[in-house]
C-alpha cells in the first residue's frame, strides 16, 4: 500500500509539474494537493494506518495529530501545507477567481517537499 501511495503522489506530483510549466495554475493546485494527499496516505500506511478510503478532513485530521503531534515523525508546517493546499484546490475547482499564480507556485514548492520527505521517510 506504501508503494502504491507513493507511486500515486509521484504522478500527480509530475502532473502539477507540468501544469504549471505551461501555466494551468487550477491544474497544478489540484495536482500539487493531491501529490501531498497521497503522500499523507503513505506516510500514515507507513506507520500502521491503513485504510481503503480516506476522507480529505479525516486524512489531515488524523496525519496531523498521529504523525506531526504525537510522533513528531514530520515538521508542523505539513499540517499546515496541507489545509493550505486543500483550501487552494478548492479555489482551484470551485471559485471564479481560481488558484492565484503566487500561491499555485507556493504550494508546488511545499507539494516538492512534502512528497521527498514522506519519500524519505518510508523508504528507510
Amino acid at each position: 500500500m506504501v508503494a502504491i501511495a507513493m507511486e500515486r503522489a509521484r504522478e500527480f506530483l509530475r502532473v502539477a509539474e507540468i501544469s504549471l510549466e505551461q501555466g494551468f495554475y487550477n491544474a497544478c493546485a489540484s495536482n500539487a494537493y493531491y501529490a501531498m494527499f497521497w503522500a499523507a496516505i503513505a506516510a500514515l500506511a507507513h506507520q500502521g494506518f491503513r485504510q481503503t478510503e480516506w476522507s480529505h478532513g479525516g486524512l489531515r485530521e488524523i496525519f496531523s495529530r498521529e504523525l506531526i503531534v504525537k510522533r513528531r515523525i514530520y515538521p508542523a508546517k505539513f499540517g499546515e501545507w496541507l489545509k493550505v493546499a486543500y483550501k487552494l484546490r478548492d479555489s482551484a475547482h470551485y471559485s471564479l477567481e481560481g488558484a492565484g499564480t503566487k500561491e499555485t507556485r507556493r504550494t508546488f514548492q511545499h507539494a516538492l517537499e512534502f512528497v521527498k520527505t514522506v519519500e524519505e521517510v518510508v523508504l528507510r
